[in-house]
């Protein structure tokens, strides 16, 4: 705390004051040019300014406070002896943000100091969040404008393959229209499955899965299997998989994570011994499938480091090839080098995505000890299985579900980031709150719409929609209500300050906030808190249909229930051990 008055009796009286408190560290100066450049020099977390001064007062110091954007955010009390309404008045619209009178008790005084140093870090992460996201966007433009590079490499190298057989020219195309696509999707998650789909879809393969290194080895991230789906009924979903295994040559994603070196093999099972890698036939017993040909692929970062593995297993043969026998060729070889060059700018630029993410949840997780990077990952992950599945059953066509499902992942993640400007002594009180406390509690929703407010894009808006209303009910006793989009960035947090909103029901809460409000719930019920312990499948399933009409969306619910299965995988693989 620095303090800007001329009296030494009154440093002399804070300090006694303050003694009791050893974590707050006085700093005061005499005159206000001495503290203005102490503030810029030691950016201190509070501020206490008086009035009446020589020279510079104390009004024209809270104006050239307020003008420095070094400054500006930092909180600004001023403490005086002046209690005139006017003063007071005028100060505020100058900008501070309290007015103290000399001198307050030690208690009050400590308490407005922590509130408003709390308030004040909050707003300094905030930025730094922000300022982060901005620099990742730049990033991302250019990282966006290399794959468009990649592609018009591609071009030409299709316009110079003229001698080549036609099949190969389109090929080449197929593949330069895949990279596209690939470009499209900004979360990582998505990016991976679009990866894994689409280069099953060109290579014709009844499976394959994407590994990413870590420090302790490779995980198995990602994993598509037409044969093992097809054995499950309608709604249901493969289980996430959490697999980690040592990163060198011993197996055959672990030779190409660790040499960088491709693989193409016909038949995993007739292996010369000689070789290095050998098949780990475990996993085929565990799940029930026979694992034949391969083509496998590094993904490099931009220093050319191996940062993860694209698998694909069990070719079909295209429809020339017997399906029981067929094997990966060399065109596919080719194709798919190019097409793993591409997937690898596209991963790449959505892990500075999910990096700008995970920082701002990371910032909330500081102020409330559930907004956890694993609870934001279960879900979003559980939030996307329940929109793929809704999407089916109205007849969502592929393309717009690919990029809704994109949107709601981003969504789903931020969906308390509003939380950040809620005090510690509300979300880290180990009991029940009052209805004051109950009341600040929900102005994180219109919070963490205001970060969104100037929607530029789809995923602000989705973003939006989700902070704001992942509260509402169906039978409409949620809150915030039907908040003016156009005017929430001016709204005042405190939502009694706010005229009365309209209550939001049904349909017409925005879909992605219904399946985001089932998602958040459910994850909680099923997490160890420090007033609980996780609940039972079934509790859960009970309470789901307890509440199915009235606090959430009927057709919701059943999904939920079709997926409780899944839902477990994701908590399995999203623990907070290696969230």
């Amino acid at each position: 705390m620095l303090l800007v008055d001329d009296q030494p009796i009154v440093e002399a009286a804070i300090r006694r004051l303050l003694a009791e408190y050893p974590d707050v560290e006085l700093l005061a100066v005499r005159d206000a040019d001495a503290g203005y450049e102490m503030a810029l020099a030691r950016r201190p977390d509070v501020i206490l300014q008086d009035l009446m001064m020589p020279g510079v007062d104390g009004r024209e110091q809270i104006r050239r406070i307020r003008a420095n954007p070094d400054l500006q955010d930092t909180p600004l009390v001023v403490l005086t002896s002046n209690a005139d309404a006017c003063s007071k008045e005028e100060c505020f619209a100058l900008g501070i943000n309290d007015y103290l009178v000399k001198l307050p008790d030690a208690l009050e005084l400590v308490a407005r100091i922590r509130y408003h140093a709390r308030m004040g870090r909050a707003q300094r992460d905030r930025d730094r969040a922000m300022r982060a996201l901005a620099h990742s966007q730049a990033e991302l433009v250019r990282r966006n404008a290399e794959v468009d590079a990649a592609n018009r490499r591609l071009s030409a190298m299709n316009d110079l393959l003229g001698q080549e057989s036609q099949e190969q020219r389109e090929r080449i195309a197929e593949v330069a229209a895949l990279g596209t696509k690939l470009g499209r999707a900004q979360d990582l998650a998505e990016v991976m499955d679009q990866t894994l789909r689409l280069a099953r879809a060109f290579t014709d393969s009844d499976a394959g899965s994407i590994w990413m290194a870590e420090p302790g080895g490779i995980r198995l991230v990602y994993s598509q299997n037409d044969t093992l789906q097809a054995r499950l009924t309608a709604g249901e979903r493969l289980p996430l998989a959490d697999v980690l295994i040592p990163r060198d040559s011993g197996s055959i994603a672990g030779y190409v994570a660790t040499t960088g070196r491709p693989l193409r093999i016909a038949d995993v099972h007739v292996l010369d011994p000689k070789l290095p890698y050998h098949f780990r036939g475990d996993f085929d017993l565990k799940i029930g499938y026979t694992t034949r040909s391969m083509l496998v692929f590094p993904l490099h970062d931009a220093r050319d480091e191996v940062v993860g593995v694209l698998q694909l297993i069990n070719a079909r043969g295209r429809g020339k090839q017997d399906p029981a026998t067929a094997t990966y060729t060399q065109a596919d070889e080719a194709a798919v080098e190019l097409f793993a060059g591409m997937a690898s700018l596209a991963v790449e630029r959505a892990k500075l995505v999910r990096g700008v993410i995970m920082r701002t949840i990371a910032t909330a997780e500081m102020r409330d000890p559930t907004e956890t990077g694993a609870h934001v990952q279960r879900v979003s992950e559980c939030a996307v299985a329940m929109y793929d599945r809704w999407a089916a059953l109205h007849d969502v066509d592929e393309a717009e579900r690919v990029r809704r499902r994109d949107e709601l992942r981003i969504a789903a993640m931020l969906h308390d980031v509003g939380k950040v400007a809620i005090p510690d002594s509300i979300l880290k009180k180990p009991g029940k709150l009052d209805d004051a406390e109950y009341r600040r509690m929900q102005t994180h929703s219109i919070l963490g719409g205001r970060l969104f407010a100037e929607a530029a894009t789809p995923y602000d808006e989705a973003a939006r929609d989700v902070a704001i209303h992942h509260h509402e009910k169906w039978d409409g006793t949620g809150y915030p209500g039907a908040i003016d989009l156009a005017t929430v960035s001016g709204l005042p947090a405190d939502l009694d300050a706010n005229p009365a909103a309209t209550p939001m029901r049904g349909e017409d809460i925005p879909l992605f906030a219904r399946i985001v409000a089932v998602a958040d719930v459910y994850d909680a019920l099923t997490s160890r808190r420090s007033y609980k312990e996780p609940w039972s499948r079934e509790q859960v399933a009970e309470f789901l249909r307890k509440e199915s009409g009235k606090h959430f969306d009927p057709e919701l619910v059943d999904i939920a229930l079709e997926l409780q299965g899944y839902f477990e995988s994701v908590r399995a693989r999203f623990s907070a051990e290696h969230a």
